[in-house]
């Protein structure tokens, strides 16, 4: 394996996110299709990547967050169609009219600045609406409102609209009673748009939660953004599925040393020992997205295969506990996945510092943690 000059990698196995598409098509079903959502690097795995892999598998369109990803994907040569889940500030709409991007629309602006753009760029665009069902974000509410973005979207006469969806705001909680207030809630709105003669290829509501256990809302297609990444943020840690986890982030001892009882290490004597203590440093701190809160409360770490503890982090390093444990200079040390038949679950991460576990993994930096891919 080719580390270049980094001291840390994410390795990320592509097999296993594979399989949990595959998972996925069984549970859904025949006759429904999947939109992967690809933002945030790809939750830290690294967009072009799991762009590639998605279209491979067949999968004709993809949601990111920002123009930004999109470019990504267009320039990497991936020849899959992409839409944008969120809205746009004014300097970026032209980029989604000249790289042929799906738009998301809600409101008259919206829909001017994005005809505009096109009209220039000189073809039709796409766009998918967005129905404001009770997350609260953005979004036309079904009635009067949705009516008249539909006759602007009609006078404008350049946007073909492809796409319906909604978002829930608590699917992750098994058989939620206001998720499915909301999916009558967008029906209605389909409904508004269907009796225009609008059938669009995609109606998708169904996200990571709502794909586990809510059927009814699948429509055309689900929008999966964790769970074929193997981190299902349902209620509880479910996993139904049986989904894999494919990420494991690895970095390096660069310094073993004993403290004796009153000894420190890290500032502010953050850790004192009470007892002989054997310290180790590694190559990486919270700059490269390990969670600072993790690493002072003295969370959960994997030295070959052994269950540690951290005792502090710095910028650009952090000290890990590895009393009794047999290891020596430029180990090895697991931030995050398996070692040695152990699995240092995202989910236990999370757990620790009480926080989503996708912040966790978005938060490790693509530009000094090298992505490393199994196939």
């Amino acid at each position: 394996m080719n580390l270049e000059h980094y001291n840390s990698y994410l390795e990320v196995d592509l097999g296993k996110i594979r399989r949990n598409v595959e998972r996925i098509q069984r549970h859904i079903g025949p006759g429904r299709g999947m939109i992967p959502v690809v933002k945030g690097n790809a939750y830290g795995l690294g967009t072009v990547e799991v762009a590639r892999l998605m279209h491979d598998m067949g999968m004709p369109l993809l949601a990111n967050a920002h123009i930004a990803e999109s470019i990504q994907i267009r320039e990497a040569g991936i020849p899959v169609d992409l839409m944008i889940l969120g809205a746009l500030p004014p300097h970026a709409v032209p980029y989604a009219a000249q790289y042929g991007l799906q738009m998301t629309v809600f409101n008259k602006e919206g829909v001017d600045l994005f005809s505009r753009a096109c009209r220039d760029a000189g073809h039709t665009g796409q766009v998918h609406i967005k129905i404001e069902t009770g997350l609260g974000r953005i979004g036309v509410k079904p009635g009067a409102d949705l009516e008249r973005l539909l006759d602007h979207i009609a006078q404008v006469g350049n946007l073909e609209v492809v796409g319906v969806f909604t978002h829930y705001a608590t699917a992750g909680k098994r058989e939620s009673q206001y998720a499915k207030e909301q999916f009558a809630l967008f029906q209605k709105g389909l409904q508004q748009v269907q009796v225009r003669g609008i059938q669009p290829q995609y109606i998708h509501t169904a996200n990571t939660g709502a794909t586990i256990w809510f059927e009814e809302s699948y429509c055309t297609h689900v929008r999966c953004g964790s769970l074929y990444l193997g981190y299902s943020n349902i209620q509880n840690h479910e996993n139904p599925l049986g989904v894999e986890e494919p990420a494991t982030w690895r970095a390096f001892i660069t310094n073993i040393k004993d403290l004796e009882p009153g000894e420190s290490v890290g500032y502010s004597r953050h850790f004192i020992a009470d007892k002989k203590t054997t310290v180790a440093t590694v190559d990486v701190g919270y700059s490269a997205g390990l969670n600072r809160n993790l690493a002072m409360t003295y969370g959960p770490v994997l030295v070959h295969g052994h269950r540690t503890r951290y005792l502090g982090v710095c910028m650009d390093q952090c000290f890990v506990d590895i009393t009794g444990i047999p290891c020596q200079l430029y180990d090895e040390v697991t931030l995050l996945g398996w070692d040695k038949g152990e699995l240092l679950s995202l989910f236990q991460l999370a757990d620790h510092v009480e926080q989503n576990v996708h912040s966790l993994l978005a938060s490790i930096d693509p530009n000094i943690v090298l992505r490393v891919y199994r196939r």
